[in-house]
């Protein structure tokens, strides 16, 4: 799920004033949250980025509480209409790391520094640091 994360949150940052970005938020954070499956959220947001995606690992344990955080106060951002914010959490999104960088405690690290701990400072939202 963090390749459809990451490039879903490519296109929702291109395309942040869109009816299409606020569709494609929708339909992730309906899936983290358990409102649709796996294989009808991959045919949503296949349709809107007219690609065909798939889900092909899970998000890692310690990187969840950070994504689905994100992805929540992405949608929320985006039904708010407060698209700069929209735009630093699908920045955010889409430099999450690999699942094989998740275990090197160095790159979880500047991941936080660099990204979280900038956001958080900026925009006074309390992103949970990746484990």
């Amino acid at each position: 799920m963090t390749g459809l994360i990451k490039i879903t949150a490519v296109f929702i940052r291109a395309n942040v004033d869109s009816g299409e970005a606020l569709k494609a938020a929708d339909t992730l954070a309906d899936l983290t949250d358990g409102r649709i499956s796996a294989e009808d959220a991959v045919s949503i947001i296949s349709s809107l980025l007219k690609s065909q995606l798939e889900i092909r690992e899970c998000v890692p344990n310690e990187a969840t509480a950070f994504a689905v955080t994100s992805i929540r106060e992405l949608r929320k951002a985006l039904h708010e209409r407060d698209l700069g914010l929209a735009y630093d959490i699908a920045d955010i999104l889409q430099a999450l790391p690999e699942k094989k960088f998740i275990s090197d405690k160095r790159s979880v690290s500047d991941f936080n520094k660099v990204y979280i701990k900038q956001f958080n400072k900026k925009h006074g939202i309390k992103l949970p640091f990746i484990a």
